[in-house]
């Protein structure tokens, strides 16, 4: 299977930066939008990628925002939430 743009774009920024990326990021085409969570002991990128803001807000809000940072990666930047329906821009990657 041939990896799309933004799979091949979020694996470079995780292995960089030393996000473990789990086997279900590989069965879907990945969209541009991405989570990655903060454990005890590493950072682990969310399986489920999105192409809409209002998934990835629905994701927080049901699964929870602490010790996540969300990632657009056809801007280019760090995303934050407002808690209600709105992710702005928290900085540039």
């Amino acid at each position: 299977m041939v990896k799309s743009k933004y799979q091949l774009i979020i694996e470079a920024f995780c292995i960089k930066e030393n996000v473990t990326i789990p086997s279900g990021f590989y069965r879907h085409s990945a969209g541009h939008l991405a989570i990655i969570k903060s454990t005890d002991l590493n950072k682990q990128l969310v399986a489920r990628t999105w192409i809409k803001n209002a998934d990835v807000i629905n994701y927080l809000a049901n699964y929870g925002s602490n010790e996540c940072q969300v990632f657009d990666f056809k801007k280019g930047v760090e995303l934050a939430w407002n808690g209600a329906k709105l992710l702005t821009v928290k900085s540039e990657l």
